[in-house]
């Protein structure tokens, strides 16, 4: 069976770490910019693979490297999770997509009220980066629009045209202002101050986005820094449904 994302195939693999390894967790909603975020620390070299390893399709991903025969397609988040042992895998992943001591791992918020909450004591995270956006309405456009296409990232296919809804917009919008608050609750109540990341300041100034990351984890900032290596998905498309919700057009 073929691997559903070439990244978590061997050949991306890392030198396994010689010693302790700890775990940063980037707290992220949906169109926000968090892939990005991550290729581009993972593109320096200086502070693991950061990933989303919890997805259904990354887990599905894993599993076939380890040998399991079943499952090979997803049936939803809930079974892909309930199968497996969240820490066992972790701990693979962390042994193969580590360096400078750390490992990366991307975290939507609605993953982990689902799934992983229950198992938060296996993260033991050192470090937060919490990435969001300032336009709201931008975000849950791109996001209505995914959940209707089918299209996560620059280089899939649409299996849908993108068919303006009003409603599907303002739910999107509702949930992301609900997962926004919940992370926000989660630090408070650990206790925890994340570095802030904003989109918006990500594609502005993405070099400098990736710098204050590494320095935030305490590991050499290379003389070069990247540049994005994935492409936007705004179009014109995205910029009418954007003018038109706001305008209160139905």
């Amino acid at each position: 069976m073929k691997l559903l994302d070439e990244r978590n195939g061997p050949d991306f693999d890392l030198p396994e770490p010689d010693g302790p390894v700890k775990t940063y967790v980037i707290a992220s909603l949906p169109r926000t910019g968090s892939t990005l975020l991550c290729h581009g620390i993972w593109d320096t070299g200086m502070a693991g693979a950061p990933k989303e390893y919890l997805n259904p399709m990354q887990i599905r991903d894993w599993g076939l490297r380890g040998g399991k025969k079943r499952n090979h397609f997803l049936i939803g988040p809930l079974q892909t999770l309930a199968r497996i042992d969240i820490p066992s895998h972790l701990e693979t992943v962390k042994r193969l997509r580590s360096s400078n001591g750390w490992f990366g791992l991307k975290l939507h918020r609605h993953t982990f009220e689902e799934h992983v909450e229950q198992h938060a004591k296996h993260l033991r995270a050192e470090k937060w980066i919490l990435i969001t956006r300032r336009d709201h309405v931008a975000q849950a456009v791109s996001w209505a629009r995914a959940k209707q296409t089918g299209r996560w990232a620059s280089w899939q296919k649409e299996s849908l045209p993108p068919v303006w809804s009003k409603r599907r917009i303002a739910s999107s919008l509702a949930e992301i202002e609900r997962l926004e608050r919940a992370w926000e609750q989660h630090f408070r109540s650990q206790r925890t101050i994340p570095l802030r990341v904003e989109y918006e300041s990500l594609i502005e100034d993405f070099p400098g986005t990736i710098e204050r990351v590494l320095r935030y984890l305490g590991v050499p900032v290379p003389d070069e820094l990247p540049h994005p290596s994935l492409r936007r998905q705004a179009d014109e498309v995205s910029a009418e449904w954007i003018r038109r919700y706001r305008s209160g057009l139905p």
